[in-house]
């Protein structure tokens, strides 16, 4: 099980090597080495620590083997390497309550599309979904899928022989800007 706080890499030399599995790259720490006499061959004894968090080499999600062989981890860490960690660790959290947020969004735009997919989003409506998406497109804004990202425009009211019209997007509409949307934060936060 892996905590959920973010730690350096330990730099000791020659004790530290990385292992890719999958889209993961872990951190094996380096415990000891015995000599197999049979093989005349020396075999290393190595435990996973961590897991390297993409985007941040320097970085690890640690385990409870971390805890085993680092106990105090994080005393010989400077004062700007601990705060690198606790800026990761609050844009992190930042990042994960935006994706909670949008997730609550994205289900109720979805069900509302089915109820009445021709009718328009209210600019109430479009104000608070786009609170929720602008600051997704600025954490999201380095990914080469960013740029197929956009704020949902507001409706705008016409005026015709009279009548007020509200002309803007369906919610069929947005429910599909919402679905391009979902498929950009999953494959974003999968990565981190």
């Amino acid at each position: 099980m892996y905590l959920n706080y973010p730690v350096l890499i330990p730099k000791v030399p020659g004790k530290i090597t990385f292992q890719k599995k999958d889209k993961s790259n872990y951190v094996l720490y380096e415990t000891g080495r015995r000599y197999d006499p049979n093989r005349q061959y020396t075999l290393v004894d190595r435990k996973n620590i961590g897991v390297q968090i993409p985007g941040r080499p320097e970085m690890m999600l640690p385990n409870e083997n971390y805890l085993t062989y680092f106990p105090k981890g994080d005393e010989n860490m400077t004062n700007e390497e601990k705060e690198t960690i606790r800026e990761y660790a609050n844009e992190r959290e930042y990042g994960m309550m935006l994706r909670d947020f949008f997730d609550q969004l994205f289900f109720e735009f979805q069900m509302q599309s089915r109820k009445k997919p021709n009718q328009i989003v209210n600019e109430y409506k479009v104000e608070r979904l786009n609170r929720v998406l602008k600051p997704l497109m600025e954490i999201m804004q380095g990914e080469a899928y960013a740029a197929l990202l956009e704020e949902i425009p507001m409706p705008e009211e016409r005026e015709e022989d009279g009548q007020v019209f509200l002309i803007g997007l369906t919610y069929s509409d947005v429910a599909l800007m919402m679905t391009q949307f979902k498929g950009a934060v999953n494959r974003f936060f999968q990565r981190r």
